[in-house]
C-alpha cells in the first residue's frame, strides 16, 4: 500500500435566510491507527475560511477556537438567485468551489400515515414537480421539543427524472439525530414519527453538482459491507482532488409543519 497522504475534508452549506456553515477535517486511513474514539484528534483549527456573494465577502468564525472544526458566517446570507464562492486556506494551501441558491419549490401537503400499532408511521406528502428536467431535491425533518437539529433520512435526495412535471406522493421515515447515532440505533421507534409529534419539513431544491454529491454519498454508504455491490466514489465539488475532499451546498429551502393528532 502507498503512504496514505490525509486531505483536508470540508462539509459546507449555506441556506436562504442563514449564514454559512463550514466543518473542516482531516482524512484518515482506513488501515490507521486512529483513535475513533477522539474525532476531535481530526479537526483543524486555525483556518482562514471566506465565503463571498460576488459583492460581499464574509470571513468565518471558528465557533470554539481551541477545538476547531465549526466555522460559521455573520455578514453574508443566504438568498434565493445568487451564487456563493467558498474559499478554505490551511497551511497556506487554498481550495475554492461554489454553489447556487436556486428559485424554491414547495410542497403542496403533509400528511401522517400509520405503519406500526396505528401509532408509529411515516411523513408523506404530495408534490407538484415543476415542468423542465434537471431539478433536485433534498428532504430534512426535525421533531419541535425532541430534535435539535434537522435530520436527513437515508437517500435524502433525489431528482425529477422520472417525475419532471408531475403530481406524486412520496414517504420518508425520521432520520437520526447526528449527535444521537448509537441512541438511535437502541431507539424501538427509530425510523418512525409517531401521534403527537410536531413536524417541521424543510425541503430544499439543490443544483446539479450537489446532488451528485450526495446521491453518490449514499450510493457509497448502501455499498459498505455489501460483497456483492461495486464500490462507488463520492464525488468531489473541488478539483483539488489529490489534496481537498468535500462540498458546498446551496439549500433552497421552505418549511412546512405538520402537527399529528394523538387520536
Amino acid at each position: 500500500m502507498p503512504e496514505y497522504k490525509p486531505k483536508v475534508v470540508v462539509e459546507a452549506s449555506i441556506e436562504t435566510g442563514q449564514p454559512a456553515i463550514v466543518f473542516l477535517s482531516s482524512s484518515v486511513a482506513y488501515f490507521g491507527s486512529f483513535d475513533l474514539t477522539k474525532p476531535e484528534n481530526a479537526f483543524i483549527k486555525g483556518a482562514r475560511v471566506v465565503v463571498s456573494n460576488g459583492s460581499q465577502s464574509d470571513t468565518l468564525i471558528e465557533a470554539d477556537p481551541q477545538t476547531g472544526y465549526l466555522y460559521v458566517g455573520t455578514k453574508v446570507f443566504g438568498e434565493v438567485g445568487k451564487t456563493y464562492t467558498l474559499m478554505v486556506t490551511v497551511d497556506g494551501n487554498a481550495y475554492q468551489t461554489s454553489t447556487s441558491i436556486l428559485n424554491p419549490a414547495a410542497l403542496d401537503s403533509l400528511y401522517f400515515k400509520p405503519e406500526l400499532h396505528d401509532s408509529l408511521g411515516f411523513i408523506w406528502q404530495k408534490f407538484n414537480e415543476p415542468a423542465g428536467l434537471g431539478d433536485n431535491y433534498r428532504w430534512m425533518a426535525k421533531r419541535l421539543g425532541r430534535d435539535q437539529f434537522y435530520a436527513a433520512p437515508f437517500n435524502s435526495v433525489f431528482d425529477d427524472k422520472f417525475v419532471d412535471g408531475k403530481t406524486f406522493t412520496f414517504a420518508y421515515d425520521r432520520g437520526p439525530q447526528p449527535n444521537q447515532l448509537q441512541q438511535n440505533r437502541e431507539d424501538p421507534e427509530r425510523g418512525y414519527y409517531k401521534r403527537g409529534d410536531t413536524v417541521v419539513v424543510k425541503f430544499s431544491k439543490i443544483g446539479q453538482r450537489e446532488y451528485d454529491f450526495w446521491r453518490t454519498y449514499y450510493l457509497n454508504k448502501a455499498s459498505n459491507g455489501n460483497p456483492f455491490s461495486a464500490p462507488v466514489s463520492v464525488k468531489n465539488m473541488f478539483d483539488n482532488k489529490e489534496e481537498v475532499f468535500g462540498a458546498f451546498v446551496g439549500y433552497s429551502t421552505t418549511l412546512d409543519t405538520l402537527i399529528i393528532p394523538k387520536n
